[in-house]
C-alpha cells in the first residue's frame, strides 16, 4: 500500500488527519464517477462560447477502472453512486456500466442526464440496473430552453420524462439552475410540476465554474434560493418540510412539500449557505482525478493506483482527498468547468 506522501496528488491542501466533519472518511456517504467530460449540449452556465476541448476517448476511464474504484468505495461505506458528465448517454457503453454496477451490489445507483435521450434509451438503463435518475431542465418554455442549452429540444426532456414514470422509476429528480433575468419568471411553474408527479424539482444556486459565459453579466445571475422560499410561500402559503429520509440519495437538498402536491420541491443554497460542513461526497472525473470538491481542495491521480495497488491503496487516497475538504465553506468560484468535474 501507498503511503500517503507517495500519493500523486496534483494540488495539495493540508489538513490533519485527525480532522472531524466533512474531512473524516466516516462522513463519506456517495461518489460521483464521472464517465465522459463531453456533451450533446452547450448549456450557458456551464461551458464557455467557444466550447471545450474534450478528452480522447482512450483517456477515459474504463468499464473494470470505474468498477475497481466503486468497490473500493463500497467497502468504506459508501451508499449511493452517481454517474454524472458531461452527458452519461453519449458514453455508447453506459448500458454495461451500469450492469457491471448493480452486479457489485451498489445500494443507490443513480445517473444525472439532460435528458435528450431518455426516451430512448430509459428502458435499457432501467434492464442494466439504474434505480434513480436526475434531469436537467433550466425551462419550460421551449425556444428559451433552446436558447439557454445550446441547440437543446424540450419536448425530448418531457417525453423522456414520461418515459421514465411508464417505466415506473420512482425519485426521479429535476435540476433547475436559477439564474437571475433568464429563467427566475418561471419559479411557480415550475415549481407546480410537484403537484401532480411524484418529482423532486429542485432549484440550484448558480455556481461560478471555469468560463461559464454567465460570468459576463452585467449584474449578478445568483438568486438567492432564500428568496425563491419566500416567493413559493407567498403564492401557495406554508410549504411542508420534508423528513431527510424521507427523500432519496445523500444529496444536500432542502426539502419541501406544497401542501397537497405529490412530489417535493428542494433548494440548494451552493452559494449563500454553503454546506461544506456537512458534505459527504467525492468526485471521480472522466479521466480518473479524485476530487474532494467542486470548487476548492485538491486532485489525487487514481490511474497509477489502478490495477496494482489494490482496494487499499484506492482507500488510502480517498482518506487524503477528504482530509483536503474546506474547512468551513469553499471559495467563491471554482477553476474547473461542470462538466470537467462530474457535477
Amino acid at each position: 500500500m501507498s503511503s500517503l506522501l507517495e500519493l500523486p496528488i496534483l494540488d495539495r491542501h493540508a489538513r490533519p488527519s485527525w480532522a472531524l466533519g466533512p474531512r473524516s472518511i466516516s462522513n463519506l456517504r456517495m461518489l460521483r464517477i464521472s464517465v465522459t467530460d463531453r456533451c450533446n449540449l452547450k448549456c450557458h452556465y456551464c461551458m464557455p462560447e467557444a466550447g471545450m476541448a474534450f478528452s480522447d476517448k482512450d483517456e477515459l476511464l474504463g468499464i473494470d477502472q470505474i468498477c475497481e474504484i466503486a468497490g473500493a468505495a463500497l467497502d468504506l461505506g459508501v451508499h449511493s453512486i452517481k454517474l454524472p458528465g458531461g452527458e452519461p448517454t453519449v458514453r455508447s457503453d453506459l448500458e454495461q456500466i451500469i450492469t457491471s454496477l448493480a452486479a457489485m451490489g451498489v445500494p443507490d445507483l443513480s445517473l444525472t442526464t439532460n435528458g435528450m435521450q431518455l426516451q430512448r434509451r430509459a428502458s435499457a438503463l432501467q434492464d442494466a440496473g439504474l434505480d434513480r435518475v436526475t434531469v436537467s431542465m433550466d425551462s419550460l418554455v421551449p425556444e428559451r430552453f433552446k436558447r439557454l442549452t445550446g441547440g437543446g429540444r424540450l419536448d425530448l426532456v418531457r417525453t423522456g420524462l414520461d418515459r421514465l414514470d411508464q417505466l415506473g422509476f420512482t425519485n426521479t429528480k429535476i435540476n433547475v439552475v436559477m439564474v437571475r433575468g433568464v429563467n427566475d419568471d418561471e419559479l411557480i411553474q415550475l415549481a407546480q410540476l410537484s403537484l401532480d408527479r411524484d418529482w423532486t424539482i429542485r432549484f440550484i444556486e448558480y455556481m461560478p465554474l471555469g468560463q461559464s459565459r454567465l460570468l459576463e453579466m452585467d449584474e449578478d445571475p445568483l438568486v438567492p434560493t432564500d428568496s425563491l422560499i419566500q416567493r413559493l410561500r407567498d403564492q401557495f402559503g406554508r410549504l411542508e418540510e420534508v423528513p431527510r429520509h424521507m427523500e432519496s440519495g445523500m444529496g444536500p437538498a432542502e426539502v419541501l412539500k406544497i401542501p397537497g402536491a405529490v412530489g417535493r420541491i428542494g433548494f440548494i443554497h451552493a452559494m449563500t449557505r454553503p454546506f461544506c460542513d456537512t458534505c459527504n461526497r467525492l468526485r471521480v472525473t472522466a479521466r480518473g482525478e479524485l476530487r474532494s470538491c467542486l470548487f476548492d481542495g485538491g486532485e489525487i491521480d487514481l490511474l497509477p493506483l489502478l490495477g496494482s495497488g489494490g482496494p487499499g491503496a484506492i482507500q488510502e487516497a480517498f482518506r487524503a482527498s477528504v482530509a483536503m475538504k474546506p474547512e468551513v465553506a469553499h471559495g467563491s468560484r471554482g477553476d474547473r468547468a461542470m462538466s470537467q468535474l462530474g457535477g
